[in-house]
């Protein structure tokens, strides 16, 4: 089981060709939260397998070594394809990072880096404030719809998501009318921003460690300093703050999901 998983949701309203975006985003991520296996590789220990499908239906490419391959992987992820993973593994999975679409109306694609880091990590402030200097930087060219760092919770379902059953299509459809979820590190769309008044506002409101206002409108919000200081407490604040666009309704507890955290309250009585 990796310890830490990131994703960024992007539809047709970002800003970048997506092209550019995958490589980027690996680049980022190769030479980021991934640069230490990427070194491992070359040495001993760690292996990689690399699997890139340009459409559905078309022949999958599979590459055995990153490091002989990045000119070629560069390659094929320039001309914007419908799937593309690498994944680094010893006795276990170690680490991962990937891009696909998601399969509703229009362009929405997934961005993700997992990784199994060890719970010491995670309360590194250090290390912590690597992870989100990385999404940061990931997201300067772009408009996210949605983005986050978790700790244990790997699925395409947010927190909010699972606690509500919202069908993920329609949370999707509407990421920017409702924020989709809230996590250590959370991502809201400009649209979203302004209405909770921009950075200026949520730095003030005091819930959040830091704030980081993006290029593209959007703005990065960092709950507590480490991934293991996001306490129950702090969940709550979060929750607080971003109550006005969340989507109402009675959170439930979902067995099929038993390491999602959220506030089991109604966003829409909490403001």
């Amino acid at each position: 089981m990796m310890d830490v998983y990131m994703e960024v949701t992007l539809d047709p309203l970002g800003t970048a060709e997506r092209g550019k975006a995958v490589v980027a985003w690996y680049e980022r991520a190769l030479s980021g939260p991934l640069g230490e296996l990427v070194q491992q590789e070359e040495r001993s220990g760690v292996y990689t397998r690399t699997s890139v499908q340009q459409s559905e239906g078309s022949r999958c490419i599979h590459m055995p070594h990153l490091g002989r391959n990045r000119s070629r992987l560069n390659g094929e992820l320039e001309k914007n394809p419908e799937w593309a993973a690498t994944e680094f593994y010893g006795e276990d999975v170690l680490g991962r990072v990937q891009c696909s679409y998601f399969p509703v109306e229009g362009e929405w694609s997934k961005f993700v880096v997992a990784l199994q880091t060890g719970s010491l990590r995670l309360a590194d402030a250090g290390y912590c404030t690597i992870l989100v200097d990385f999404l940061a930087s990931a997201l300067r060219d772009l408009n996210p719809a949605f983005a986050r760092i978790e700790h244990d919770a790997f699925s395409d379902w947010s927190n909010v998501e699972v606690a509500l059953m919202r069908d993920l299509d329609e949370s999707l459809l509407e990421g920017r009318d409702f924020l989709r979820g809230y996590a250590w590190v959370t991502v809201c769309p400009r649209e979203l921003a302004t209405r909770l008044g921009g950075h200026e506002a949520l730095e003030a409101s005091g819930a959040f460690h830091r704030v980081v206002p993006l290029q593209g409108g959007g703005v990065l919000l960092q709950a507590s300093e480490t991934s293991s200081g996001y306490t129950d407490l702090v969940m709550e604040r979060v929750f607080e703050a971003l109550a006005p666009v969340l989507p109402g309704g009675e959170p439930r507890a979902d067995p099929a999901h038993p390491n999602v955290r959220f506030v089991p309250r109604d966003a829409a009585r909490a403001h």
